[in-house]
């Protein structure tokens, strides 16, 4: 008698047929968090004695100036339309308007204490340091690579940027603050378009041109 054939299910293939998928990390990788802790600590570790309450060289003539001595809306006019050194009365086609706005803020809130302005300095640095790592993990991340991975080596520049000694006339120097004000504008906006571009192309180089 002839044995009857057995028809098999679709359920009943091999699983070895079905096109495989990306496979899913076993480790847990470096958090956002853990990376931000140890660059804040190391970055302040480096700039702990960059805080002497006095003031030198052009710092001088910037924070310990009565052209701060007000904020109204006529004096934050005047920042944006006056040049660099005209406290001087001196010309020097250096247009920085933000950092006069800075030290006027600082001006009215630390006054006489001059270890606030130099404060706010390394802060500000922190800050940089930290948009540095975000950056870095970020462009990497879009390049192909693991998002653990990119992150370990974003910590690793970072680290580098935050502790540099290239970095201590900027971060101990009011006036070279304005430095400080760049680095966070054009990483902060790049990384801004980074994390737009893709579902919002318009947002991102509308974010990217104001910054």
């Amino acid at each position: 008698a002839t044995m009857p054939q057995r028809k098999h299910s679709r359920s009943q293939r091999s699983p070895s047929s079905k096109t495989p998928g990306p496979q899913p990390s076993g480790k847990a990788g470096l958090s956002n968090g853990l990376a931000y802790a140890v660059l804040i600590v190391f970055t302040l570790i480096a700039y702990a004695n960059a805080w002497p309450d006095y003031l030198a060289f052009d710092d001088r003539v910037f924070a310990d100036s009565s052209r701060f001595s007000g904020l109204s809306p006529g004096d934050v006019l005047r920042f944006f339309t006056e040049d660099l050194w005209a406290a001087k009365g001196e010309e020097s086609s250096l247009y920085r308007p933000l950092l006069l706005l800075v030290i006027a803020a600082e001006s009215q809130i630390f006054g006489g204490w001059m270890a606030g302005y130099h404060l706010v300095n390394i802060g500000l640095h922190v800050l940089a340091t930290l948009l540095v790592y975000g950056f870095i993990s970020q462009l990497l991340q879009t390049c192909g690579h693991q998002r653990g991975e990119a992150r370990q080596f974003a910590l690793m520049a970072a680290v580098l940027f935050g502790v540099h000694p290239i970095h201590t006339e900027v971060v101990n120097s009011v006036f070279n603050g304005s430095e400080i004000l760049v680095t966070i504008g054009v990483v902060g906006g790049l990384k801004w378009f980074l994390g737009c571009q893709d579902k919002q192309p318009a947002r991102a180089w509308l974010g990217l041109n104001i910054v």
